[in-house]
């Protein structure tokens, strides 16, 4: 696995994650020059705080996206996103883009692209601010065409022109290249640099603004190496001091009140329209969250994904390191803890992730596969959606909530039809199932579940296994419950069905979740498809009823 510019922390989802020791990228080759590259180019978190929401006559702006740089990830951006709403914008209207900042930039570019369209839609314009070698991501996408989609960049500290501690990755590019591709693209004269910076430097009718100083350690206006590197010919180019600025390092620009000021001012001269915002009490409940990984095979994760509602916090799932869990695909729970997957609320809501990969081979640190957060506030409505935050080697969290009044919702019925085993191969013909399928229907009472069919672990349910065999009953079928209407809604039909083994540890069958609101769903029968562990699939039949 490549090694992470940033060690391991402990997730502390109530207070500001702490600053990590910087580390050498490079401690066999240059030790000196390298370990100051490291140092130079990772950034500091910065405390998050809870979610709120617009207050009456909030409007819509222009939304804002926040890109942060070489080996840090979203959590970097909270501050600023959360003075930003202080300032009026509407949470929904904010994003922070976390990318696997190893990877090239052109690659994280089409992420980026995507990235819009998933949160903001195809064609809604946005607004752009990239600190460090975020610029230059951003300005691949500018470049490529996204300049008509954007309507402001700001560039904090950015490498525009390269950072003269990458230099010695261009005779080494190929030895950076094992670390971080993202590093040799960095190294002043660089062919990704000298592309980019062909031509028109602030491409389109982008407006586009940079902000230096000359106490950046990182980055320094002063750099033979890379003079003047943020600068951009065509931009209103800041350098600090000026006035009463001061003179912010490379993290502090993301922090100084004069550069805020100015990113303010910038954003303001777009148009805003006002905001239809619901009215509460609402009801939000996480339906699922799951985690996947293209680089990374079975990562095993600590830290851990909250739930924050009118400012309190709540671990949706929590591992210290020596904890660390591997999830399987088929788990669509990720361990959630029940009791705080469901809560009332007035404002707003909140969905943070930081997952850290606890990576025990020799020499590697750990790695953040996914951080970030995602809001959801009254301008956005009642319904089904869904937060995805991202980290390195394709690290992505992606969890769906539902949220609903927390009264008057319609009296919608739920009747359990039946329920299926359809495969099943742990090396037996007679598997012995346990464990339940369950119904929570009960708005008032958060996480409570009724069981529609249940067996103890001491008394499992025997019966055929369809499989690749000949039985006289080549499945399982059987009706559950007693045909019993459930609700009102929203609901969740749940399934967790382990087989047990007398000779081995007892294999997850199926397990998952399929939810149904008011808001989203229309009524009627459906089938859910559960899956776990030797190709497990339950099938469970349900009809909703509505008045």
């Amino acid at each position: 696995m490549r090694r992470s510019a940033l060690p391991a922390r402990p997730f502390t989802p109530l207070s500001p994650p702490r600053p990590s020791p910087l580390r050498a990228l490079f401690p066999a080759l240059l030790p000196a020059l390298l370990l100051a590259l490291c140092a130079a180019l990772v950034t500091a978190p910065t405390a998050a705080r809870a979610d709120t929401a617009g207050a009456p006559g909030a409007r819509h702006r222009t939304p804002v996206v926040l890109v942060h740089g070489f080996g840090d990830t979203a959590a970097s951006l909270d501050g600023l996103e959360d003075h930003l709403r202080a300032r009026g914008w509407l949470a929904s209207d904010l994003a922070e883009f976390g990318y696997d900042w190893a990877a090239t930039n052109d690659s994280n570019a089409g992420r980026f692209a995507d990235f819009l369209t998933e949160r903001f839609g195809a064609d809604r314009p946005v607004n752009v601010v990239a600190h460090s070698m975020g610029s230059l991501l951003t300005r691949k996408f500018l470049k490529d065409g996204g300049s008509s989609r954007v309507r402001a960049w700001v560039s904090l500290g950015g490498p525009n022109h390269g950072a003269g501690d990458a230099a010695p990755c261009g005779p080494f590019g190929a030895f950076c290249d094992i670390h971080a591709a993202s590093l040799a693209e960095m190294a002043p004269g660089s062919a990704f640099l000298t592309s980019l910076n062909a031509g028109d430097e602030t491409p389109g009718a982008t407006r586009y603004t940079t902000f230096a100083s000359a106490c950046d350690e990182q980055i320094p206006p002063g750099d033979d190496r890379a003079p003047r590197s943020t600068a951009l010919a065509g931009a209103v180019n800041h350098l600090l001091p000026v006035g009463d600025s001061g003179c912010p390092s490379h993290y502090g620009l993301l922090s100084n009140d004069w550069v805020r000021a100015r990113i303010v001012e910038e954003f303001s001269l777009d148009p805003s329209t006002p905001a239809e915002l619901k009215t509460g009490p609402f009801r939000i409940t996480v339906n699922e969250a799951r985690f996947t990984s293209t680089g990374e095979s079975a990562p095993e994760l600590y830290d851990g994904l909250t739930l924050t509602t009118d400012g309190a916090a709540r671990p949706l799932w929590h591992r210290d390191r020596d904890g660390a869990t591997a999830f399987p695909a088929h788990d669509p729970w990720f361990g959630l803890d029940d009791s705080t997957r469901s809560r009332t609320f007035t404002t707003g809501a909140t969905v943070t992730a930081y997952l850290t990969d606890a990576d025990h081979t020799a020499g590697n640190n750990d790695d953040v596969m996914a951080a970030g957060r995602v809001h959801w506030d009254p301008s956005l409505g009642f319904g089904r959606f869904t937060a995805r935050m991202r980290g390195v080697d394709g690290g992505e969290a992606s969890v769906t909530y539902t949220v609903t009044p927390a009264s008057g919702v319609p009296a919608c019925r739920l009747r359990v039809d039946g329920a299926e085993l359809t495969y099943f191969d742990d090396g037996t013909t007679r598997p012995a199932l346990y464990g339940d399928l369950s119904v929570g229907a009960d708005p008032a009472a958060p996480g409570a579940r009724t069981a529609v069919w249940t067996r103890s672990g001491s008394d499992p349910s025997t019966f055929p296994n369809k499989g690749a065999r000949s039985n006289p009953d080549p499945y399982f079928h059987q009706r559950v419950g007693d045909g019993t209407g459930y609700g009102p809604g929203p609901f969740e039909v749940s399934a967790f069905l382990w087989d047990h083994d007398a000779s081995s540890a007892d294999d997850l069958a199926a397990r998952g979740t399929a939810a149904w609101d008011p808001y989203t769903d229309r009524p009627g029968t459906r089938t859910t498809e559960f899956r776990g562990d030797d190709d497990g699939l339950v099938k469970v039949t349900w009809t909703v009823l509505c008045p």
